[in-house]
């Protein structure tokens, strides 16, 4: 295994960072709930071609040092920043976040907008999901996907608990963070929606366009927070977008920074 990157976070702890490519911008690569920093590989591959690229293991994940829980949006943004000034302290990054990782780049932003110098959102969560999608899914029957069974569990109310994470994330201030942001000015962004409600073999059935309605709906208000985005949809992905199609991450990052990075 390549021996990582190390970045001194808060509290004497390091963060493991895998680094490729060369010039600037730096493309920051931002993981969700439900994979492994290691999923960015294709994209990092392909960025690489082109720009600096990283992905980092957040807190108590693969061989990051582990964090005090519940962790709130706070410190994830300030251990996105110690991966940024460590890596680009005097240039303007680019976010691409998936997921979760999503909320997080644009609470950077938010926090941060002078260094940032453009977004790629890839099928991000909203802080609106939960409440707007989860009456929308089919009804439990006897034999569903396993998937199915577990997403409607947390989209539900599993989400609400911290615990039901692996990094015990305070989900609720998550949400609380995300609708606080009203704005991310002009900044170049593209926002991605996967189709992965309407993928055959998911299990939504025909609760599946209902639900890939409102998802898409979500997105484009996401799309709405910059002046320089725009919104493209991606109907042969899943969810984790990083694996399924990573060569339309690619395209949006190389997108971003041809349309005029600050």
């Amino acid at each position: 295994m390549t021996e990582p990157t190390w970045i001194a976070a808060a509290g004497g702890r390091r963060l493991a960072a895998s680094v490729q490519g060369q010039g600037d911008p730096l493309v920051l690569l931002e993981v969700g709930l439900g994979a492994e920093s290691t999923s960015w590989a294709a994209v990092a591959e392909g960025v690489s071609r082109f720009a600096r690229v990283c992905f980092y293991d957040r807190a108590g994940r693969g061989r990051s040092d582990p964090a005090p829980k519940p962790r709130q949006p706070e410190d994830l943004v300030q251990d996105l920043r110690s991966v940024v000034q460590a890596l680009s302290p005097s240039r303007p990054v680019v976010l691409v976040g998936q997921s979760l990782g999503g909320l997080i780049v644009r609470l950077y932003a938010a926090r941060y907008p002078g260094e940032v110098a453009g977004i790629v959102l890839a099928d991000s969560l909203h802080e609106d999901q939960f409440e707007r999608c989860a009456p929308l899914f089919p009804p439990a029957t006897e034999g569903e996907p396993p998937m199915l069974t577990g997403m409607r569990r947390f989209w539900s109310g599993g989400w609400r608990d911290s615990a039901n994470n692996a990094e015990g994330i305070d989900m609720l201030a998550m949400q609380a963070a995300g609708r606080g942001i009203v704005t991310l000015g002009n900044v170049p962004m593209r926002v991605l929606t996967a189709g992965g409600f309407m993928v055959p073999g998911a299990g939504f059935g025909t609760a599946g366009p209902k639900l890939q309605a409102a998802w898409d709906e979500l997105h484009a208000q996401l799309a709405g927070l910059s002046a320089g985005s725009r919104h493209d949809r991606v109907m042969d992905s899943g969810h984790f977008m990083q694996t399924d199609r990573p060569q339309a991450i690619v395209e949006a990052v190389r997108d971003v920074m041809a349309s005029g990075v600050r």
